[in-house]
């Protein structure tokens, strides 16, 4: 027996994240909830919140895939200090931002995507009640 339809009213997804402008047709919306269950699951061990990205990003980027997905916001500090001491995550190309952030400051360092397959130890989303 086939579970019941979902609805996006069944779950609700990040900020951002499959926010559909009309209502999706047949099971789509089942089909965009269960996609987006599965990347929350898949960027904790795999490095697949790069490929939302260009060739180069900085770390603030990278936290907003992750915050986009996860749908709630993240520590900068814990998150920058996590994903640079996962090995081969990210590697450093040794250029900087073209701008310095909204608040000032320098500008931030480029990253690109690292040869790691999985990530150990992984990034792991946020407690529900810590959100």
């Amino acid at each position: 027996m086939n579970p019941p339809p979902r609805t996006p009213a069944d779950r609700t997804p990040g900020p951002g994240v499959a926010d559909a402008p009309l209502p999706l047709a047949f099971d789509h919306a089942r089909i965009v909830a269960d996609g987006l269950d599965r990347a929350r699951a898949k960027i904790e061990y795999t490095p697949l919140a790069t490929a939302f990205l260009g060739t180069e990003f900085t770390i603030v980027e990278l936290r907003g895939v992750y915050e986009s997905i996860w749908g709630s916001p993240l520590h900068a500090g814990n998150f920058h200090r996590k994903v640079l001491s996962v090995p081969g995550f990210v590697e450093a190309t040794g250029a900087t931002a073209s701008r310095g952030g909204a608040r000032g400051g320098p500008r931030a360092r480029l990253y690109r995507a690292g040869d790691a397959r999985l990530l150990h130890p992984a990034l792991l989303r946020p407690e529900e009640s810590a959100r």
